[in-house]
C-alpha cells in the first residue's frame, strides 16, 4: 500500500470518528441535557386573546382589545424622585407610591396597567430612561352598562370573576403559549433555536341568546320607573316562551363591568336569579291552573268574596274592594285575596304544594349563571291554616324573577316547563361550534286544555281587571299584577309601608312570543302592581313590537272591551324632531339625529332601511356618517350615546 493511499484512509478515519463526536454532543446537549439547559434559558409567554361575547344577532357585548401597560426598569432610572413627580402629574398616583416602586431593587416592575391612550402619549413624550409599555389584552364592554350584571366583569389577570366570564372562563380563557429564550447583558430575549415554540389558543366566542336592542329596552323603560316611583331597585325579564331563550335580563342600578373596581360590589348581584321575594298576585295563576287541572273548580264556580273581610283564626284577610259573591274566574281578574283563599280550600295543601314544585318553585332553574337561590317554600307539613291561605295570595313563599318568568312560560306554552337558556352556541377561534344549546322541556306541568283555560282568564286581568295599564289596543296582552309585602328581616313582620310591586305578561294571548316579568322593589307613593309595574310592561312590549315589526292580533278571545277610552299622549319635541328630519332622507341625505333618545334615532334609521350600530346609552351625542352625508349603498350608521 502506497503511502498516498494510507494517508486517506486515516483521513477518512479520522473525519468520520470526528462527525461522530459532534452528533454524540449534539444529542446530549439536545436530548441528554436539555432539562439541564431549560434551567439557563428563560421562558417566555405567549398570550392568548380572550373569547369575544356576542348577542344572538353577532352584536359584540364583551371584546379584547390591546392596552399598553407603563412598566419600569428601576436598575436604569438615575432619578427616581424626579421620575415620580414627572408620572404623578398623568397617572394621579401619589408619588410617595411611585418612589417606592421605583427604588426597589430588580429588572422590572409594574407602574399601572391598562393605560388611557391619553396616558400613553404624555408619557412617551417624557422620552425618560427606564420607562416602557408593554401591550396587554384588556376586557372591553362596548356598550357599557348593558347586560353588566350578567356579563359579569374580567379580572386584570383575564381571569372571569362574575357572571357569564366567570362561567364561561374555562371557553373563554384561551390557552397561553410560550417559547424559551436566551437573554444578553442588556436584559433583550432572543428565541432559542433548539427548543420548539409553542403557538398561543385564542379562546371560544360565546353567542348568547340576549337581544341587545330588547335588552336595551327593557333598561331604559326600567330606569325611568325607578325614577318616577322613587323605587330602591329593580329588575325585568323576557323570554321566549317556546325555546326558553332569555332575550333580556335586567337590573337597575346599572353596573359597568368596564369600571368594576368603582362599583359597590352589591350591585354585582344579578338580582334577576339572586333576589328572593315574595310574588303576591302574581302567584294566583299556578293556585287557578292546580284547581283547574285537578277538575276541582271551574272557572265559572262561584264563591263568596266576604264583603272584603275574612277572619280565619286570629287573622283578618282583607281585599282592596269588597266583593259578594263571584266567580273563579273574577276572583282572579279583580284579584281577590279572599277569592284565593276560598280557591284554596278546597285544594288539598299537598296537592298544591306539590304542583308549585311541577312550576319550578323552591329549586334552581339551572340557568347558566353561578350565585342563583332556590327559593323557599316550606314543606306543607310546616304550613299552618294561615300559611295555606296566605300561600295562595303569594305571601309567605319566596321565589326569584327568573323562577316566576319561567312559570309563566309553562302558561304560555301549553303547560310545558322549559330549561332557561341563556348561550345559544360556542365557537372555536376558526368560527367552528364547539358546543349547541338545544331547547330542553323539563315538565309537561298542566295540560294544553288548562294552559288555554288560564291564558283567556289572564287577557281578561288585562281588559278589564286590575291588569288595565298594560294594554296595547290591538294586541292580545294577557298578564297578572301583583303587590306584596315585604318582610322585616329584624322583626320577621311585615312592614307597613314597603311593598314589592310586579306584573308578569305575554302576547299574543293566544300564541304568546315573549314573556316579561317586571319586578319593582320599594316604590312609593304608590305601590300597586297594576300601576307601578304593568306600564314597564307595556312599554317594553311595545319596542318589541316596533323591533319585530309584528301585526295586530286577530282576536281569538273574547272579552269585554274597555269602558274608558285611552287619552291620546302629546308628542313630545323629541318626536315632532323626529318626523321633521325624515325629508332628508327621501332627499338621500343622512339626517341629524343628535340630542334624540335612542328609540326614536332608531325609528328614524329603520325607517329609511340603514343598518344601525350603537355605542353607549342614553341620547345620541355623535354618529358616524355625520348629518348632511349623502347615503349611498348598503351603510351602516354608528350612534354614539351618552346618559342625560
Amino acid at each position: 500500500m502506497s503511502g498516498i493511499k494510507l494517508k486517506i484512509i486515516l483521513l477518512v478515519i479520522f473525519l468520520s470518528l470526528s462527525g461522530l463526536c459532534i452528533l454524540a454532543q449534539a444529542f446530549r446537549l439536545q436530548v441528554m441535557d436539555i432539562s439541564s439547559h431549560r434551567k439557563e434559558l428563560t421562558k417566555v409567554t405567549i398570550p392568548c386573546k380572550r373569547g369575544f361575547i356576542y348577542d344572538r344577532n353577532g352584536e359584540p357585548l364583551a371584546i379584547t382589545v390591546q392596552t399598553p401597560s407603563l412598566y419600569a426598569c428601576p436598575d436604569k432610572i438615575e432619578n427616581p424622585y424626579v421620575v415620580a413627580r414627572a408620572l404623578h402629574k398623568i397617572l394621579h398616583i401619589s408619588q410617595k407610591e411611585l418612589v417606592k416602586k421605583l427604588n426597589r431593587k430588580g429588572e422590572f416592575i409594574w407602574i399601572k396597567r391598562w393605560l388611557s391612550p391619553r396616558e400613553a402619549e404624555a408619557i412617551e413624550k417624557l422620552n425618560l430612561n427606564g420607562l416602557g409599555f408593554q401591550p396587554e389584552n384588556r376586557r372591553y364592554y362596548p356598550h357599557i352598562f348593558l347586560a353588566g350584571q350578567v356579563l359579569g366583569f374580567v379580572g386584570i389577570d383575564g381571569k372571569g370573576l362574575e357572571g357569564i366570564e366567570r362561567k364561561y372562563d374555562y371557553f373563554l380563557k384561551g390557552k397561553p403559549g410560550y417559547y424559551y429564550g436566551i437573554k444578553d447583558a442588556c436584559g433583550r430575549i432572543t428565541i432559542s433555536p433548539r427548543l420548539p415554540i409553542q403557538p398561543a389558543q385564542d379562546g371560544d366566542t360565546l353567542y348568547l341568546t340576549l337581544n341587545y336592542k330588547i335588552q336595551y329596552a327593557a333598561e331604559e323603560a326600567l330606569k325611568k320607573a325607578i325614577k318616577k316611583w322613587h323605587a330602591q331597585k329593580g329588575c325585568v325579564v323576557v323570554v321566549v316562551p317556546q325555546t326558553g331563550e332569555i332575550l333580556a335580563m335586567a337590573n337597575y342600578p346599572f353596573f359597568d363591568p368596564n369600571s368594576f373596581r368603582k362599583a359597590n360590589p352589591t350591585i354585582w348581584r344579578n338580582q334577576t336569579i339572586a333576589d328572593v321575594f315574595e310574588p303576591g298576585s302574581t302567584f294566583k295563576p299556578f293556585l287557578l291552573a292546580t284547581a283547574l287541572n285537578e277538575n276541582i273548580w271551574s272557572p265559572h264556580d262561584i264563591l263568596y268574596g266576604e264583603k272584603g273581610h275574612y277572619r280565619l283564626e286570629n287573622v283578618t284577610i282583607h281585599d282592596v274592594k269588597p266583593f259578594g259573591w263571584l266567580s273563579v274566574e273574577n276572583a282572579i281578574v279583580y284579584s281577590s285575596n279572599i277569592g284565593a283563599v276560598k280557591i284554596g280550600q278546597k285544594v288539598k295543601k299537598e296537592l298544591f304544594y306539590d304542583y308549585i314544585k311541577r312550576f319550578g318553585f323552591g329549586k334552581r332553574t339551572n340557568i347558566d349563571l353561578d350565585g342563583e337561590a332556590s327559593g323557599l317554600v316550606r314543606s306543607p307539613n310546616q304550613w299552618t291554616k294561615i300559611d295555606t291561605a296566605t300561600i295562595c295570595f303569594g305571601q309567605g313563599i319566596g321565589i326569584t324573577a327568573l323562577q316566576l318568568a319561567m312559570a309563566y312560560c309553562a302558561i304560555a306554552n301549553d303547560g310545558k316547563l322549559m330549561q332557561p337558556l341563556l348561550v345559544r352556541e360556542i365557537r372555536d377561534a376558526k368560527g367552528k361550534v364547539v358546543k349547541l344549546y338545544q331547547p330542553h322541556i323539563k315538565a309537561s306541568v298542566i295540560t294544553p286544555k288548562t294552559a288555554y283555560k288560564v291564558k283567556k282568564i289572564l287577557r281578561k286581568v288585562v281588559v278589564k281587571g286590575t291588569g288595565q295599564e298594560a294594554d296595547i289596543p290591538g294586541y292580545e296582552v294577557a298578564g297578572k299584577t301583583g303587590t306584596s309585602q315585604k318582610i322585616n328581616p329584624k322583626t320577621g313582620r311585615y312592614y307597613k309601608n314597603k311593598h314589592i310591586a310586579s306584573f308578569v305578561g305575554f302576547f299574543p294571548a293566544s300564541h304568546p312570543r315573549v314573556v316579561i316579568v317586571v319586578v319593582i322593589d320599594e316604590p312609593h307613593p304608590i305601590s300597586f302592581g297594576g300601576v307601578v309595574a304593568a306600564p314597564i310592561f307595556k312599554e317594553i312590549a311595545q319596542d318589541i313590537i316596533w323591533l319585530w315589526q309584528l301585526p295586530p292580533s286577530s282576536p281569538t278571545f273574547k272579552v269585554a272591551k274597555l269602558k274608558k277610552t285611552p287619552k291620546l299622549a302629546v308628542p313630545s319635541k323629541s318626536l315632532v324632531e323626529a318626523t321633521q328630519i325624515n325629508p332628508d332622507i327621501a332627499q338621500g341625505i343622512m339626517p341629524d339625529l343628535r340630542g334624540l333618545p335612542l328609540r326614536l334615532a332608531l325609528k328614524v334609521l329603520q325607517d329609511a332601511n340603514i343598518k344601525v350600530k350603537i355605542k353607549g346609552m342614553g341620547r345620541v351625542i355623535k354618529q358616524t356618517p355625520p348629518p348632511g352625508t349623502k347615503i349611498k349603498g348598503d351603510i351602516v350608521c354608528l350612534l354614539q350615546l351618552e346618559a342625560n
